[in-house]
């Protein structure tokens, strides 16, 4: 018997719905600004077993596969104070982790009515290209 993929249970996505990226250098300079101390911007790990090594300083660990059933109306009511939620997984390749919980985040977004307080973002590249750029500074990275 082969083994189902995590996101199996769970809705596809609509590979249609808009969620727009975010370079790990504009992230950088948001964090800089402050950005991630208030209520602009909130970046989401969606990383389980693989959350190690470096995390985005301010990020909340909030694994792919307890994402979807604990989004409505949980976990939207509390990230959608955030005018900008970045998803990041490890690389954040088209219909992984990262990009799949940002188009799930911003599907409930828009049939909740509420596209003018949030928005979903993917990090480019993920927490590898991150750490590429970043893993040593501590301004904005977490070593684990």
């Amino acid at each position: 018997m082969t083994e189902q993929p995590w996101h199996a249970a769970f809705p596809q996505p609509n590979p249609k719905t808009p969620v727009h990226s975010i370079t790990p250098a504009d992230l950088a300079a948001k964090l800089r600004a402050g950005e991630g101390t208030t209520h602009k911007l909130l970046v989401v790990d969606v990383r389980r077993t693989d959350f190690e090594n470096a995390a985005i300083h301010s990020a909340v660990n909030a694994p792919a596969h307890s994402l979807y059933p604990t989004l409505r109306p949980g976990l939207l009511k509390m990230f959608s104070a955030f005018e900008s939620v970045v998803f990041h997984c490890n690389s954040c390749s088209p219909g992984g982790r990262g990009d799949r919980c940002a188009r799930w985040y911003q599907e409930a977004v828009d049939e909740a009515g509420l596209n003018d307080r949030t928005k979903a973002l993917v990090l480019q590249g993920g927490i590898k290209a991150w750490v590429a750029e970043y893993g040593d500074d501590e301004e904005v990275t977490l070593k684990l």
